[in-house]
């Protein structure tokens, strides 16, 4: 289940692009996934769900766009600050 590997990276991106706002909390990820692309979306939400569980990121949302060709790409992510 490379399912697991994509959530992991778009967790990683996240705290990439959450460094330069120190204190800022995260509240919603949105990734573009496309019907091409092999990636299981129940897979990758449930994937996203279990590794953010426990964590400082478990109220992050993880949402999921569409698009019609093999694209996986991090679309926005908003942020809380303090």
């Amino acid at each position: 289940m490379h399912e697991v590997g994509i959530a992991q990276s778009i967790l990683d991106a996240v705290r990439t692009e959450m460094q330069p706002y120190p204190g800022a909390r995260p509240l919603k990820v949105a990734v573009k996934v496309g019907a091409m692309s092999g990636v299981d979306r129940d897979s990758l939400s449930f994937c996203f769900e279990a590794i953010t569980k426990g964590t400082l990121f478990e109220p992050l949302i993880l949402a999921i766009e569409d698009t019609p060709a093999d694209e996986l790409e991090l679309s926005h992510l908003e942020l809380e600050e303090p």
